[in-house]
């Protein structure tokens, strides 16, 4: 996410009177350096599209090799490195619910990587429903048009 700017019209302002780009300000703590749907977007859905084939009981859709369980588990650091961001002030303040969600999100990453880093496609499975869960209810409270 380093050097992803906010698309939003400070940026603007900012590059017309001359200051340094947005990767290189100090950010107050409250201001989301993405937007929600870049973040979605670039990092949190593609995340996601490793996980979820690995995540079906299909035994032709579970990963079989050292690479395949280490994309997983690469994916699912990338969900909860995305829950860290999501916590985040910017995103969160005075949100319970979102952090409800988050906390879903972050629990049910932990729990995919470690069932990917032991192998163990049953604790995979387990983790595809706490995943679903966060998704599908942050989704229902902030976004009820993607459900």
């Amino acid at each position: 996410m380093i050097g992803c700017a906010p698309s939003d019209e400070r940026t603007a302002q900012r590059a017309a009177a001359g200051s340094p780009p947005p990767a290189v300000l100090a950010l107050p703590a409250d201001e989301p350096m993405l937007a929600l749907p870049d973040l979605m977007a670039l990092v949190i859905d593609p995340a996601a599209g490793v996980l979820g084939p690995a995540f079906q009981r299909d035994p032709q859709r579970q990963p079989r090799t050292p690479e395949a369980w280490q994309a997983v588990t690469d994916a699912a650091a990338e969900l909860e490195r995305s829950a860290s961001v999501l916590e985040q002030p910017g995103w969160s303040l005075g949100r319970a619910e979102w952090l409800r969600a988050v906390g879903e999100l972050r629990e049910g990453s932990r729990a995919g990587g470690e069932a990917a880093r032991l192998r163990d496609a049953g604790r995979l499975a387990a983790a595809a429903q706490r995943l679903q869960v966060a998704c599908d209810g942050c989704h229902a409270h902030y976004a009820p048009a993607l459900r």
